[in-house]
């Protein structure tokens, strides 16, 4: 082994966040605003903290140590982004959600109630832009209500950190997944203040964590929190075979959207259950949804790394076994390559 290949990890980590940084910068001075692409280079650099483990592997080092060195590297720079404010661009969810619990706290629907966000952004405090937006609550109730009251918008990054740290700890004996998960790209995701970090904390927590009666009531909790843990779970039952469990999944769901169904039926029908899609929601504030929604959120990127480092043996298998079908089907049966004898 060549004396630089002992420093892959922390090459790569380099690498890994500075492409992402110069990519966004040049984006950020050549057009003036954020686009869609600000959120494409950095998910990417979410997908490719799995080169970690590789690096790790070729470095020869002790994957232990340097774990804990990822680690303090990603927590150490999502605190300091967290109180120098550098490059707070991401999101404007932690504004969000201290919004709509106010509004909560105020006998307002947050599904039917205008949140109004005034707030300056900072692109690594060299530019800085206004924001004024407005919308409503559109994800389930239950993740309203995973914040520290009074903490603020720094409290709030700091909180979802701490369930990256949390996450990193429930997966910290699966080289792979802790490895991955580890990255300071995926720090910096929490540090942002993504509401994704508690949810995905807390699913982990039902799948590699706790067992029995806890697992499953955290495991329902998620429910009534953001749609992608829907969605995970009825998939999950459906390969599992277990129907009923998937109609657990629906059931739980809406008895966690009730209170607001019998409030006004149509406002968390449209922001969170029917995604604004359909008749009865044309017109909504939400309601222009897109394909390039897929791809313009740096935190969906965080729930296919999640799902691949977490289950990537199963998907591999799954791949091998629609490879191997894929092949035979192409392939000519005997019957077909025998030669015809002549008469």
């Amino acid at each position: 082994m060549r004396e630089w290949e002992r420093y892959l990890p922390e090459i790569t980590v380099t690498v890994t966040i500075g492409l992402a940084a110069i990519a966004s910068l040049a984006v950020y001075a050549t057009y003036g605003i954020l686009t869609w692409a600000f959120s494409v280079i950095w998910g990417l650099s979410v997908l490719s903290s799995v080169s970690l483990f590789f690096a790790v592997r070729r470095s020869g080092e002790d994957w232990h140590k340097e774990l804990r060195n990822r680690f303090l590297i990603g927590w150490i720079g999502g605190v300091g982004r967290g109180f120098t404010v550098v490059g707070n661009t991401a999101t404007d969810e932690r504004y969000g959600i201290i919004g709509y619990l106010s509004e909560i706290l105020h006998g307002q629907d947050p599904y039917t109630t205008h949140l109004v966000l005034n707030y300056t952004v900072h692109v690594l405090n060299v530019w800085s832009s206004p924001v004024n937006s407005s919308s409503y609550y559109s994800y389930l109730p239950l993740l309203i209500f995973i914040q520290i009251p009074g903490a603020g918008v720094i409290g709030y990054e700091l909180m979802c950190l701490g369930f990256w740290a949390g996450l990193v700890y429930l997966v910290r004996n699966d080289e792979f997944a802790a490895l991955s998960l580890a990255s300071p790209v995926v720090a910096l995701t929490a540090a942002n203040g993504f509401t994704d970090l508690p949810v995905i904390f807390l699913m982990t927590l039902s799948l590699r964590g706790w067992t029995g009666p806890k697992a499953k009531i955290v495991e329902y909790a998620t429910y009534g929190m953001k749609q992608f843990a829907n969605l995970f779970w009825v998939v999950y039952y459906i390969l599992k075979r277990d129907i009923l469990q998937c109609v657990l999944v629906v059931l739980i769901t809406l008895a966690f959207a009730l209170p607001f169904l019998l409030w006004h039926p149509l406002g968390i029908w449209c922001q969170a259950l029917a995604f604004s899609i359909g008749s009865s929601c044309t017109g909504q504030p939400n309601s222009a949804r897109q394909i390039s929604d897929l791809y313009s959120h740096w935190n969906y990127y965080l729930w296919i790394l999640w799902v691949y480092v977490l289950f990537h043996g199963y998907i591999h298998q799954a791949g091998r076994r629609v490879w191997a079908r894929l092949r035979s089907s192409h392939t000519p049966s005997e019957a077909v390559l025998a030669p015809v004898e002549a008469p």
